[in-house]
């Protein structure tokens, strides 16, 4: 495709909230982390899986229990959100990066998880509050 010679309509779209296709017998859950997996469907976070890459909290629940791409979900780009950690939380945990352990925990791991953002509030001993804008695709 040549260079631009005119003017186009890019088709402008909030960021706020996309849609994802997903992932055949999967299903994902309001308020949980939400991956594309290396297919390119949408299924809950995991752990192990190097490929996936973290895309946001899901707006909504869905359950596809047809093909691949049959269902679609809505997921939050932005915000802060409160999750559950696999590791006790310190004061010190503010700024630090975490990472999926599942579609509702969070870990320090790093190797074979995918970043979800960094910690911007200590709610208790095993709950923070992370803010995902940076981590997102």
């Amino acid at each position: 495709m040549a260079a631009s010679t005119a003017p186009r309509e890019a088709q402008r779209k909030d960021g706020l909230l996309q849609e994802y296709l997903v992932q055949a017998g999967v299903t994902i859950n309001k308020g949980t982390l939400v991956s594309v997996d290396a297919t390119g469907y949408a299924r809950p976070a995991r752990s192990g899986t190097a490929t996936d890459i973290f895309v946001g909290v899901a707006y909504e629940t869905v359950s596809n229990t047809g093909a691949a791409g049959s269902v679609t979900c809505r997921v939050y780009k932005t915000g802060s959100y409160v999750f559950a950690t696999s590791v006790a939380t310190a004061q010190t945990n503010v700024g630090a990066a975490f990472y999926a352990a599942d579609d509702e925990t969070l870990t320090t791991t790093a190797t074979s998880n995918q970043l979800v953002g960094y910690a911007i509030k200590v709610e208790d001993a095993s709950d923070l509050r992370i803010r995902i804008d940076n981590a997102v695709h």
